[in-house]
């Protein structure tokens, strides 16, 4: 007794480099929003940095012009508020950074989910569009001879086989 097997003709290569393919252009975009985003999280704290270090740099010289130990603390003390709201403006631009990669991530996915299905949905009307047509034009033989071309059962040796119910 032999064992039967379905063979799809030439598909089995192309569908893995096509799936290959997609795969890498799908990191590919994963990757360049990545890179995009640190680099947008990179030139926040870049900026934030020197701003700063410039702003400490005015505090530190008026401090030494104030001549006393009490004004200058209470320089220090005056710029506390301010700081604080930096802190606040610097973790709203950080957030706003981080969603806007996560919606552009998620939409990016939302299109490539309603591409592929767009695709499947467009190859299964091509696939049925021929049985279809011939039930309604009673010409079963553009659907035989369709699923002929599309399909053949082959033993382990490779030879075709006759589907049972057609014998």
């Amino acid at each position: 007794m032999s064992e039967s097997v379905i063979a799809l003709p030439d598909a089995a290569a192309n569908r893995a480099s096509e799936r290959a393919a997609w795969i890498g252009a799908e990191i590919n975009d994963l990757a360049e929003l990545y890179i995009r985003t640190a680099e947008r999280l990179a030139e926040l704290n870049s900026r934030a940095m020197n701003t700063a270090i410039d702003e400490q740099r005015v505090v530190a010289l008026e401090a030494a012009a104030a001549r006393s130990p009490f004004g200058a603390w209470r320089l220090q003390t005056s710029y506390a508020l301010a700081n604080t709201a930096k802190a606040v403006a610097w973790w709203r631009h950080v957030n706003e950074i981080m969603l806007g990669a996560a919606a552009e991530a998620v939409n990016n996915a939302e299109s490539r989910v309603n591409s592929n299905f767009m695709a499947l949905s467009s190859a299964f009307e091509d696939a049925v569009s021929g049985v279809g047509s011939s039930i309604l034009t009673g010409d079963p033989a553009h659907a035989v001879n369709g699923m002929n071309k599309a399909v053949q059962i082959v033993d382990t040796d490779g030879k075709v086989v006759a589907p049972p119910r057609s014998r």
